[in-house]
Formats: structure tokens, sequence, C-alpha cells
């Protein structure tokens, strides 16, 4: 008999541990759900269930994937930037003036000035480009959110319709 016990045993706490260790909808969410009406944990999770199928379904948010059926924010350059090659041309511009001052040869000021003009305009375009995947990163963040909490108020919603207190 004792070693009957012992198995059972084991297996009951293994599941109480499982059971303690998942995490229910509403806390998922960041929510407080007390049971007004005192239901049990049973009910509680049952409703919780119906609640998120429900709130899944009339908002089309997905919690576990916010952003499913929305085109995410694409990363695109600032208009009005400088074109491309423009540092170039206006490296060389500046390098030939400085070689005329400079009474030297004005095709090797203006080669090292597209040098580095063209370096520059690199560097620019590369933080542009960073700057606007910043932006739409912060874009795509804040619709995920915004579809979060829609999703947050169906769920509190559904669930005060059941007689629970929701915070």
């Amino acid at each position: 008999m004792r070693h009957v016990l012992k198995p059972t045993l084991l297996t009951a706490l293994v599941l109480l541990g499982n059971s303690a260790m998942a995490q229910s909808v509403s806390s998922s969410l960041g929510l407080v759900v007390y049971p007004s009406a005192k239901q049990t944990p049973d009910q509680i999770a049952k409703d919780e269930g119906e609640c998120h199928a429900w709130a899944r379904t009339n908002t089309g948010v997905d919690p576990a994937n916010p952003m499913a059926g929305v085109a995410p924010q694409q990363a695109a350059p600032p208009p009005g930037g400088p074109p491309a090659g423009g540092g170039v041309v206006r490296g060389a511009a500046k390098g030939a003036v400085i070689g005329e001052i400079a009474d030297e040869d004005r095709s090797e000021f203006a080669a090292a000035g597209a040098v580095i003009g063209g370096a520059r305009g690199a560097r620019q375009r590369q933080a542009n480009q960073a700057q606007a995947q910043q932006q739409a990163q912060a874009q795509n963040q804040a619709v995920a959110q915004e579809r979060m909490g829609l999703f947050t108020k169906a769920y509190s919603a559904c669930m005060e319709a059941r007689s629970y207190s929701v915070k």
C-alpha cells in the first residue's frame, strides 16, 4: 500500500505544480480578476477561455501576435534628403576651389574632395536610414500596443458581464 501511495502522491504534486505555474489569461494581460459571484476555479478558467475566444473573434486581435493581419510599417528614407552622389560633386568642387586658392593642381584637390564628400554623403544616408528604421519600429510598437488595448477592453467587458470585477 505504501508503494502505491508514493506514485499517486507524486503525480498529484506534479499536476498541482503545473497548474500553479500555468499563467491565467487575465494575468497574462496584466489584469486582476476577482470572482464577484463566488465562481469556482474551474468556472473562472472556463470563463477566461471563453472571453479570450470572444475578444479575439470580435476584435480580430491575437494577443500572441497582435500585429497579425496588419501590414508593418516599412522604413523609408526621409523625403528631401540630398541626392545620391551629391556629396561627391560638392566635395570635388570644394577641393578644386582649395586647389585654385593654394595655386596647386586643382584635379588632385578635386579628387580628394570627391572622396571626402562621397564618404560624408554615405554616412548621412546611413544615418537617415537608421533613423527611418527606428521610426518605423516605434510606429509598429505603438500599433501593437493599441491593438492589445482593444483586445484587453473586449476581454474585460466579457469578464465583467460574467460577474467578475476586473482591474
